[in-house]
């Protein structure tokens, strides 16, 4: 087994994986990849052996394979000579040290290079789970902004009293009296405190997600919102499910595969700024729920019986969890002594919305400063043939930009200007 720095592999014209990944956290995993030079082809499993990762100020290098055709590759590292240099993107975002650890790791780890697609393995995991956990999406210094931020607004949260509480049941009651406790507007603050929290709208390592999952011309639905607990505070209700409490498929919340393929009616995205380990209480879900055919029981949403059969999987700060609607999903008491923090955001197709506070417009401030890949993700709900702008899925890194990346827009399917045209004089508008 030879490991290689991760960071270039995939380097244009010289290495070939799966997907472009670069670990800033460690996992125990490998993966697979080949490496090849003119006809020269070795298949390597790269194993994690170290996570901290480091990008040099200067250049940084890779070993790759000689240029030698035809030449034997026995162990692979006696063939791996050549030094290629790049520049890394994120080297602001990290301290600089004396040594490059090699390491390598799975998509859904924390990377510098956004991947261009979901692997199979991760479409898989989705599929059967409903949910997924792409590791470090935003980095230790843009959550403490995020964090930053909401504390200076800690008196604006709004705990959820008497009506407004969530348990439903004594087993998710928690203390009895402690509530969850809510806050929106992030995306209208002035920068840089929005900035963070408006890049998961089209970050470059969640793109692929999205589209994958939700469809390319993807939108955002729900205002997003930040939720905390405090020790004691109580859990949610079980809810959301392929099938509503009366036994008729839920349309608006679902989840289908057609020719290879996976169709999500509405993605939640939860933005994790505090570390959540298993057992600490906060989001957990029913795996596989949905896809089921059955309402879920009372006894099973009030967290009563089956329990065995609930995940509350372990979750750190600036990790995204991505779940389907159509899983059965709740929250559980909180349990430890640290306050649980994250921010809910909610996607739906081009075409398709559950919420309605896009209409008749989003809130003016939630506009102002916004890129146009954010404005592409805000824009209402219409067919992305009618000149529908998207996001695209490659993406180049800048400096300047506030998340450390721009994301260009693109309008993959244009309408024809005799068709324009046309509407204009039959319906008065561009468009039907």
């Amino acid at each position: 087994e030879t490991c290689v720095p991760a960071h270039l592999i995939g380097h244009e014209g010289h290495h070939h994986a799966h997907r472009m990944t670069c670990p800033l956290t460690a996992t125990l995993c490998s993966v697979h990849m080949s490496v090849k030079s003119h006809n020269i082809r070795a298949n390597l499993r790269l194993r994690v052996i170290d996570s901290d990762f480091f990008a040099s100020k200067k250049s940084v290098g890779v070993e790759r394979p000689r240029n030698t055709p035809g030449a034997r590759l026995p162990g692979v590292s006696s063939q791996i000579r050549r030094v290629a240099y790049t520049q890394s993107y994120f080297t602001r975002k990290f301290r600089s040290t004396e040594s490059l650890r090699p390491c390598a790791i799975r998509t859904t780890e924390a990377c510098s290079v956004p991947a261009q697609y979901m692997t199979p393995e991760e479409k898989y995991i989705f599929d059967l789970n409903g949910y997924i956990i792409v590791k470090g999406v935003l980095s230790p210094d843009e959550v403490a902004l995020c964090n930053q931020a909401l504390d200076v607004r800690a008196g604006q949260f709004q705990e959820r009293k008497g009506e407004l509480r969530l348990s439903g049941s004594t087993a998710l009651g928690g203390d009895g009296s402690t509530g969850r406790a809510d806050l929106g507007g992030m995306l209208e603050w002035d920068a840089p405190d929005r900035e963070p929290f408006r890049s998961i709208l089209c970050h470059p390592r969640l793109i692929p997600y999205y589209n994958e999952l939700v469809g390319k011309g993807y939108r955002m639905d729900h205002l997003p919102l930040t939720i905390t607990q405090q020790a004691g505070s109580e859990g949610f209700m079980f809810h959301g499910g392929a099938t509503d409490s009366s036994g008729e498929w839920s349309q608006d919340l679902a989840y289908t595969f057609r020719n290879g393929k996976m169709y999500n009616a509405l993605l939640a995205a939860s933005l994790v700024l505090s570390a959540s380990a298993e057992g600490d209480g906060g989001f957990a879900i029913i795996p596989g729920s949905h896809k089921s055919n059955f309402p879920c029981p009372k006894g099973i949403k009030a967290y009563e019986t089956h329990k065995e059969f609930v995940v509350n999987p372990a979750l750190e700060p600036g990790d995204v969890l991505l779940f389907t609607e159509a899983a059965t999903h709740g929250t559980i008491p909180w349990k430890a002594k640290h306050q649980r923090r994250v921010v809910i955001y909610r996607f739906c197709p081009h075409n398709m919305s559950y919420g309605r506070s896009y209409f008749p417009s989003w809130p003016p401030k939630m506009l102002e400063g916004a890129s146009e890949a954010q404005l592409a993700v805000l824009e209402h709900p219409y067919h992305i043939r009618l000149d529908r702008p998207v996001p695209k899925q490659h993406a180049s890194f800048s400096e300047e930009s506030g998340n450390s990346s721009h994301v260009e827009v693109e309008i993959p399917q244009r309408r024809a200007d005799f068709k324009i045209d046309h509407d204009e004089k039959v319906f008065g508008t561009k468009y039907f």
